[in-house]
């Protein structure tokens, strides 16, 4: 008889945690807000040769147009509406050559404001480069918030990059990218 008793709670204990993972699984999902716009852009830099496997190189890229109430604009959307701006695509590729980059181990990508430098958002990364990227690096996406920056005209874009090998060549690099408007 006990058994019995102690059957029939399991079950119904059973039942009501399955329940109650369902409703939670439902009520926690949230609506997806719809990307309005994109936007592609892209910059030239240099990798210069003999640079090595040890420290971080950074390269600042200046004066890059945004154009975001352009787009804003273009795409009807007023800019106060606007809710996030997020990093969309991002790899980098040579210009001028079928170059290799798998010399590279380690790369971030960075906003930079133009008017306070101090602020910066990371854009892209990739901590762990494959041996295989062949001509194009295709890097992560970061989840920061880039309205602060990306409202800005003009912005900066900080480059750094971690070597495997020496650099035994210049290198001149084109990284395009380009932010998602919700």
């Amino acid at each position: 008889m006990v058994l019995i008793y102690v059957w029939r709670i399991f079950w119904t204990m059973r039942f009501v945690l399955i329940l109650l993972a369902a409703i939670m699984t439902v009520t926690s999902c949230e609506k997806d807000t719809p990307v309005r716009y994109e936007v592609g852009l892209s910059a030239d830099f240099d990798i210069p040769s003999g640079l090595n496997t040890v420290e971080t190189h950074y390269f600042l890229i200046r004066n890059i147009p945004v154009l975001y109430k352009f787009n804003a604009d273009r795409n009807g959307v007023d800019t106060s509406t606007i809710v996030n701006v997020l990093a969309s695509r991002g790899l980098m590729r040579s210009v001028f050559s079928d170059a290799d980059y798998n010399f590279i181990s380690r790369v971030q990508v960075y906003a930079v404001s133009r008017r306070d430098p101090t602020l910066k958002r990371e854009m892209y990364y990739l901590d762990f480069v494959p041996n295989n990227t062949g001509r194009e690096l295709k890097m992560l996406s970061s989840t920061t918030q880039l309205r602060e920056i990306l409202g800005e005209e003009f912005i900066d874009l900080e480059v750094r990059l971690n070597f495997r090998t020496i650099t035994t060549s210049r290198l001149s690099t084109r990284i395009e990218f380009g932010y998602a408007v919700f």
